[in-house]
């Protein structure tokens, strides 16, 4: 009987250690990736990723913050639009960790801080697979790295 119960104690102690997102989980990571989404859009058009920081790592936002600035010493700032997210999969790695795949949807124009007309074709439609790398620091969840899981497809470009 003691071995029963031992076995039913490690049973229940390894399922209880392997996270399977609850909805209420997957909701908020999904909303965590839309609206890093939506201010590393903004970052790029206002020249600054400090909001970045509501919903990504200091690393992260750091990193998305060093692109920004080469395109600022370049003279040019991008404005970018997500025109669509598909969430592929959704995996939890014990209850502070996830791993989201997503094919994303994005339309952007780099623009001539000078002379505020496009430095080149506006591009449409770019497809990207993207990894990112999730935690939960504090009860909320915060995008620690993002990945290029292949290259992006064709866009359109219109003159």
């Amino acid at each position: 009987m003691k071995k029963l119960t031992f076995v039913v104690l490690l049973t229940f102690l390894w399922l209880g250690g392997c996270h399977v997102g609850t909805g209420r989980d997957v909701q908020k990571v999904k909303d965590t990736i839309l609206r890093y989404n939506q201010l590393l859009s903004e970052g790029y058009a206002k020249m600054n990723m400090t909001p970045l920081q509501e919903v990504a790592t200091l690393e992260q936002a750091t990193k998305v913050y060093h692109h920004m600035a080469a395109l600022g010493e370049a003279e040019i700032r991008m404005e970018s639009q997500l025109a669509g997210i598909e969430f592929l999969d959704i995996q939890f790695h014990g209850k502070d960790s996830a791993r989201v795949k997503t094919k994303e949807k994005w339309n952007y124009v780099h623009i001539s801080i000078g002379s505020k007309m496009p430095a080149q074709s506006v591009v449409q439609d770019l497809i990207y697979n993207l990894s990112y790398e999730l935690i939960k620091k504090n009860g909320k969840w915060l995008v620690s790295s993002v990945s290029v899981l292949e290259e992006p497809g064709a866009p359109e470009k219109k003159k």
